[in-house]
């Protein structure tokens, strides 16, 4: 089963948030630059989990969803 993970990651600029997609026990993805808010990066791993995205498409459904 996939699941996707928020993350938390730390520069110089500030936090930014990301979004780790685990299949399994096995961490497949990640994009550690998602957005600069906890709750705009969880409202989409939301999506993502609810909407039941396989993993090959996570990349495309996170452009598409920064996009609108």
């Amino acid at each position: 089963m996939v699941r996707y993970l928020v993350t938390r990651n730390k520069t110089a600029d500030g936090e930014r948030f990301g979004i780790a997609v685990q299949d399994g026990q096995d961490m497949v993805d990640s994009i550690d630059d998602v957005a600069s808010t906890l709750s705009q990066t969880t409202e989409l791993a939301v999506f993502l989990q609810e909407n039941g995205v396989a993993a090959v498409h996570f990349r495309d459904v996170l452009e598409d969803w920064l996009a609108r």
